[in-house]
């Protein structure tokens, strides 16, 4: 049964919304997967050892121990590299106020009579002693997937420990307390950390890094506007031909116009990694075949008038 001019355009607007439906269908998914994974483990402060905690704040039973907060400031997923930094905190003997040999140069830094030397990850940090201890910047390497952007998991992973001794005498395994905490603009941070309790010397800190709902909303939102661009004009060029109207050169620009612009669109999404991810297999690649395709169709149709309006004048003249 053959199908009227409007009945072709309702089957063809059905068909694509259809299309943008599954596209809009796979990206939700994987939203909801997402979250669901995550529900429950958001730790954005964690202490790693809370019994030195509390022996901080208890004068009856001093301990000797570093309290070293690594706050990440800064990620950087076209580098790969996450930024932190490192604040310390000494108690017990390690303190220069603890102890009546010492005298601290100043009250700003902690300072200890010992020699300090710690290991974070793949970089080492030496601490003379009697000279404060400064807060120092750290760069981790970033681990993880971003194809799945906004909707990508990743990671940072260290190992943290550390030696003092006295000037001249042999060092000893430094207990450690590491606190973890920071939240970089656009992203949420789940921390964990695995100590050694035997000697509370070694400490393993974990970060699984995820995109904030914010960031994930307006990169949706991206998408969306990416593809009802298309689709409108997808109906369009079909209209064109369904009601046998005349291409406008006007509109062919604009639809030319829109096709080179998708690429800026989808830069505009907040934190996007390079182009090659899952949202670009899904929303970038189709949206600007469809909208390549329509651009071609609107210059066959032009080029079709222009040919046929010729065609009608030498005849008319011959």
């Amino acid at each position: 049964m053959a199908m009227n001019p409007k009945q072709k355009l309702i089957a063809l607007a059905t068909l694509v919304f259809l299309f943008i439906s599954i596209i809009v269908g796979g990206l939700t998914a994987i939203s909801v997967s997402s979250k669901k994974s995550a529900d429950g483990r958001m730790n954005y402060y964690v202490d790693s050892n809370a019994n030195l905690t509390l022996a901080s704040i208890d004068d009856n039973t001093p301990i000797t121990f570093a309290q070293i907060e690594a706050a990440m400031f800064s990620l950087d997923v076209l580098k790969n590299e996450a930024k932190l930094m490192l604040n310390f905190e000494l108690f017990g003997a390690l303190n220069a106020r603890n102890n009546n040999g010492s005298k601290p140069l100043q009250d700003t830094y902690s300072q200890s009579p010992y020699n300090i030397n710690l290991t974070i990850g793949t970089q080492f940090f030496s601490f003379p002693a009697n000279r404060p201890l400064i807060s120092q910047p750290v760069t981790l390497i970033i681990g993880g997937e971003v194809n799945k952007y906004p909707f990508d998991t990743l990671y940072i992973g260290y190992v943290m420990y550390g030696s003092y001794a006295l000037p001249g005498q042999v060092s000893q395994p430094l207990k450690i307390n590491l606190i973890q905490d920071g939240l970089p603009t656009g992203y949420q941070v789940s921390y964990s950390a695995i100590l050694d309790d035997d000697t509370d010397t070694e400490i393993t800190a974990i970060g699984c890094i995820t995109r904030t709902a914010t960031i994930r909303t307006i990169s949706v939102f991206f998408a969306l506007l990416m593809w009802g661009l298309a689709f409108s004009c997808a109906i369009y060029t079909a209209s064109v031909y369904v009601f046998e109207k005349k291409a406008e050169p006007p509109i062919l620009g604009f639809h030319i116009a829109l096709l080179f612009a998708m690429p800026a669109v989808r830069n505009a999404m907040p934190l996007a990694p390079p182009v090659g991810c899952l949202i670009d297999q899904m929303v970038l690649v189709w949206v600007m075949m469809i909208l390549a395709c329509c651009v071609l169709a609107l210059f066959m149709k032009l080029i079709f008038q222009t040919a046929d309006g010729g065609f009608k004048k030498l005849v008319t003249v011959v």
